[in-house]
């Protein structure tokens, strides 16, 4: 599977738990977020990370602090760009290994 893959098996997933997808593939001068969704008026951006194989590490050893700034700084303008409040945003991922599905909550605090 590539990239695009695991998005769109992670997508199927958030919305069997209940999860309402606004949009995917957000991007902006600061970097992009892969989907961005909410659930119990919280809007939540999704990193999706998936591998097949363990030669490049696991999925979970590919998202870096630098990454996670770009995310926040990203979600934090399509916050307020859309008049949602900061104090009900977060940063998740969605760790795709061997069509396993692991969802990570609240990987940075503001």
């Amino acid at each position: 599977m590539k990239g695009k893959e695991f998005e769109d098996m992670a997508f199927s997933w958030l919305l069997e738990k209940g999860y309402k997808v606004l949009k995917r593939n957000h991007r902006c001068k600061r970097g992009e977020i892969d989907i961005i969704a909410t659930k119990e008026n919280k809007l939540i951006a999704f990193e999706v990370k998936g591998n097949n194989t363990d030669t490049y590490g696991l999925p979970e050893e590919r998202i870096d602090r630098l990454k996670l700034e770009r995310i926040r700084l990203c979600l934090t303008e399509y916050a307020l760009s859309n008049g949602i409040d900061l104090d009900n945003i977060q940063i998740d991922a969605i760790f795709i290994y061997k069509d396993q599905i692991r969802h990570l909550e609240n990987l940075c605090l503001w």
